[in-house]
C-alpha cells in the first residue's frame, strides 16, 4: 500500500510540475517585451520642427507640425482636436493610418505637410505597413503599398519615419543629400525662435491665394505657432508681405493681451509675439496689420 500510494504521489507531483511549466510558457508567450523592438536608423533629421522643416522639398506650400509631448492639458486639447480635423478632413488619411502601425496614440511628434504627406516620430520604435513592394533610393529602402487607389512609400530607415507619396519621399531623400529643399526657399523661419506645440505655414502660391487684401495677394508665407510662455499662452505669427505692409501696436492690441511684441524687418517679413491667459481667446487674435497707400492724381500705388 505503502509503495502505491508514492506512486500515486509522484504521478500528482509530476503533473504540478509539467502544469507549471505549461503556465510559464504562456507567461513568456504572451508577456509584452520589456523594451520595444527597436529599428535601424541611417539618417536623424532631430527632434524639433525646425530641425524637420530643412529636409522638406522647396516645393511645400503646406506645414502642419503638432508635438504631442505637450504637458499643459488645454494646449494638448487644442493639438488633438487640430490634429483630428487635418487627418480626417479627408478619407485618404483614414485608410493610411488603418494601414500604419503604431496608432497616432504613440506619435510623438507628427508634421503634415502638402496635406497628404507625414514625417512621424515614434522614437526608434520598429513601425508596420501594409506594403505590396520593396524599391531602393540612394541606399534607403521604401516599402510602397496602395491606399485607397493611391501608392504610398514608407522610410523607417529615418528618424522621423517619412510616410508619403513616393515622389515626395524620394525628394525628402534627395534633401538630405543637401538638394535645394524648403528653407533654402523660404529662410524666414531661421528668424523665428524656439519651440512650438504646434506649428502651421502657409507658402508660395498656396499663401497668395489665402492671405489677399481685396483680392490681391499680399504675402507669399505665413506662420502661426502656438506654445507654453510659463503660464501664459504665446502664439506667434510671420508674414513676408508682397507690398508694404507692416505689424503696428495699438491700445486695443495692448489691452487684450498679457504682452505683445512685434518686429517689422527690411526685406518686408514681419513677426508679432502675443500672450494670453486664455487660449480660446489667443487663437482669434492677429497682429495688427497696416499698409501705406500713396496717390497721385486719380492712380494709387
Amino acid at each position: 500500500m505503502a509503495k502505491a500510494h508514492e506512486k500515486r504521489s509522484a504521478r500528482f507531483l509530476a503533473l504540478i510540475l509539467a502544469l507549471i511549466m505549461v503556465a510559464s510558457a504562456l507567461v513568456l508567450l504572451f508577456r509584452s517585451p520589456s523594451t520595444k523592438e527597436e529599428r535601424e536608423i541611417k539618417f536623424d533629421m532631430g527632434n524639433c520642427w525646425k530641425d524637420w522643416i530643412r529636409y522638406l522639398p522647396n516645393t511645400t506650400q503646406y506645414v502642419f507640425f503638432v508635438n504631442f509631448e505637450e504637458k499643459n492639458e488645454t494646449l494638448k486639447s487644442f493639438i488633438y482636436n487640430q490634429t483630428l480635423k487635418s487627418l480626417y478632413s479627408n478619407r485618404l488619411s483614414f485608410y493610411l493610418f488603418r494601414d500604419f502601425r503604431p496608432s497616432i496614440q504613440s506619435f510623438k511628434r507628427m508634421m503634415v505637410f502638402d496635406y497628404y504627406n507625414y514625417l512621424i516620430d515614434v522614437n526608434r520604435s520598429k513601425v508596420y505597413f501594409a506594403y505590396q513592394k520593396k524599391t531602393s533610393y540612394r541606399n534607403f529602402t521604401l516599402k510602397v503599398g496602395d491606399v485607397a487607389g493611391r501608392n504610398y512609400a514608407l522610410i523607417d530607415e529615418t528618424h522621423p519615419v517619412i510616410l508619403a507619396r513616393p515622389i515626395y519621399a524620394e525628394k525628402i531623400i534627395d534633401d538630405l543629400y543637401g538638394s535645394k529643399n524648403f528653407t533654402s526657399e523660404y529662410n524666414y523661419t531661421s528668424r523665428i525662435n524656439g519651440s512650438f506645440s504646434y506649428v502651421f505655414i502657409l507658402a508660395g502660391d498656396l499663401a497668395k491665394r489665402t492671405l489677399t487684401d481685396n483680392g490681391t495677394p499680399i504675402a507669399d508665407f505665413y506662420f502661426e505657432g502656438y506654445r507654453m510662455n510659463g503660464s501664459i499662452y504665446e502664439k506667434v505669427v510671420g508674414i513676408h508681405f508682397l507690398k508694404y505692409y507692416f505689424f503696428v501696436k495699438t491700445n486695443k492690441t495692448a489691452n487684450e493681451t498679457a504682452y505683445y511684441y512685434y518686429k517689422n524687418y527690411d526685406d518686408m517679413f514681419s513677426v508679432a509675439k502675443i500672450g494670453s491667459y486664455n487660449l480660446t481667446n489667443l487663437t482669434g487674435m492677429m497682429p495688427e496689420i497696416r499698409t501705406i497707400v500713396i496717390r497721385f492724381g486719380n492712380e494709387t500705388s
